[in-house]
């Protein structure tokens, strides 16, 4: 399956991360939405993100070591939707500058909120409306 993802995010404590090329970057204890694109295969794109040992590459990697996954969405599409998704979700929470948009115009692809439990539902919401089919892949841990 190809397609675009929203891994949801638990950060227990604030942290200052040192993200590859951003530096140091303050994340607040909350809930985090990561959006991105897995066209070569999501299951492929997902299983490395949810291993707990890899070579840090992506800026999502560095995030992933202090945080865990609760969640993830996919939506299942030929094109890109990452940006359209990432634009739709920046008009409802705070992101995080210069993350995960390094190939693309979006001033972010990761997205905060102090409390999780609108955001998946925003999420899904945003999906709905630029009729991507989605599905939800709950996790308990990472």
């Amino acid at each position: 399956m190809k397609g675009s993802y929203v891994i949801l995010i638990r950060l227990p404590k604030a942290e200052t991360i040192t993200i590859g090329s951003l530096s140091d970057v303050y994340f607040p204890r909350g809930y985090y939405a990561y959006v991105g694109s897995a066209l070569g295969g999501v299951k492929s794109r997902l299983s490395r993100h949810l291993k707990q040992s890899k070579k840090l590459h992506w800026h999502i990697d560095y995030l992933l070591q202090k945080a865990s996954i609760t969640d993830i969405i996919i939506g299942e599409s030929e094109g890109r939707v990452e940006c359209t998704m990432a634009q739709a979700l920046s008009a409802q929470f705070n992101s995080i500058p210069g993350f995960g948009s390094s190939d693309c115009h979006c001033p972010s692809h990761l997205f905060y909120a102090a409390e999780g439990s609108q955001m998946k539902s925003a999420i899904m919401m945003a999906l709905e409306s630029i009729a991507v089919p989605q599905k939800s892949v709950g996790l308990k841990s990472h």
